[in-house]
């Protein structure tokens, strides 16, 4: 049985969630960094960034690319505590996601993966320090999740 604390991370954390992805999908990404860490870590299917600073980039480098249409949706979200002040989170995660304005064609998810985050209490916040993507199902648009350092 769930404790009342259980009960309340799972609703700060998965509304903290649902905050993050509403603003990768309809402000692109521009305060993104706000969500993490300064050394937090984000490991995608193709690619990983470490820092805050380097997952600014990408949402950076996302919407320098132009229009595009997303909506990240999850479900089955589960927290926990793992120590004092921190906390471990998964859920399901679905993509739907198309370069272009909106409206696009209805399709199948882009990706459907299990994501695994870990939180850090800082100031009465819970900040991301992990974030981690492992695609159960991919669909044949691609992805956008390109290797940052490739231009060093």
């Amino acid at each position: 049985m769930a404790t009342d604390d259980t009960l309340k991370l799972n609703a700060e954390l998965a509304l903290q969630l649902a905050e993050y992805w509403h603003e990768i999908d309809f402000n692109g990404g521009a305060d993104a960094s706000a969500y993490y860490t300064p050394d937090a870590e984000f490991h995608g299917q193709f690619a990983s960034y470490i820092g805050r600073d380097k997952i600014q980039q990408f949402y950076d480098w996302r919407r320098a690319r132009g229009a595009r249409l997303s909506v990240h949706a999850f479900t089955n979200f589960r927290a926990r505590f793992t120590g004092e002040g921190t906390a471990e989170a998964t859920n399901f995660l679905f993509l739907y996601a198309r370069d272009g304005e909106r409206p696009q064609p209805s399709h199948e998810p882009v990706t459907i993966s299990l994501a695994t985050d870990r939180f850090v209490l800082e100031g009465g916040l819970w900040l991301c320090t992990y974030r981690r993507f492992e695609h159960l199902f991919e669909s044949d648009v691609p992805v956008t999740n390109p290797n940052l350092d490739e231009d060093k």
